[in-house]
C-alpha cells in the first residue's frame, strides 16, 4: 500500500484507507482482454477470430500488408454530452505454411470477425523431393542384386 502525503498530515485517517484504490486502467485492460483473438488450425485451414461486436461492419477493415494480416476497427460517435472514440489494430504475421492468396474474412451475426486461409500442402523443401516407394513383383531377370 502506498504512503500518501495526506498520511503525514492526518495520521489518524490512514487506517480508514485500507481498501484498494480504483485503477483507472482496469476498464481499459478488461476491454482489451475481451477483444483478444483466437487462432486455430484444423482440416487444412488456418483461422483467427476476433470479438468485434462493438463495431459496425463498415467500421472494420482487414488488409494484407506485406507478410502480415492487419485487422482494424475504428468507431466514433458524438452526442450533446460528449464523444466516444474506439480504435483497435491487431497485426499478425502470416505463417509461412499459409497461402496468402486464399485469405478471406467474414462477420457473423454476433459480431465475431473471422479471418481464414488455406494451409499450403508441403512442397519441395531445399531441393528435397520425397519419392514414393512402389512394390513390384519379384522377377529374376530384373534383380540387380543377383550374383549371376
Amino acid at each position: 500500500m502506498a504512503l500518501l502525503l495526506s498520511d503525514a498530515f492526518f495520521p489518524g485517517l490512514a487506517p480508514l484507507r485500507l481498501r484498494r484504490r480504483r485503477d483507472p486502467f482496469d476498464e481499459l485492460f478488461e476491454e482489451l482482454h475481451s477483444m483478444h483473438s483466437h487462432v486455430s488450425r484444423k482440416d487444412g485451414d488456418f483461422s483467427v477470430s476476433f470479438k468485434t461486436s462493438e463495431f459496425a461492419p463498415e467500421e472494420l477493415e482487414v488488409n494484407v500488408v506485406g507478410d502480415s494480416i492487419v485487422v482494424e476497427g475504428k468507431h466514433s460517435s458524438e452526442s450533446e454530452t460528449g464523444s466516444i472514440k474506439r480504435h483497435f489494430c491487431q497485426k499478425m504475421l502470416i505463417p509461412s505454411d499459409v497461402d496468402p492468396e486464399s485469405i478471406q474474412s467474414a462477420l457473423d451475426s454476433n459480431g465475431n470477425l473471422s479471418v481464414s486461409a488455406k494451409i499450403k500442402k508441403p512442397s519441395v523443401e531445399d531441393g528435397k523431393r520425397n519419392i514414393p516407394i512402389g512394390m513390384t513383383a519379384n522377377k529374376q531377370e530384373h534383380n540387380v542384386f543377383n550374383d549371376d
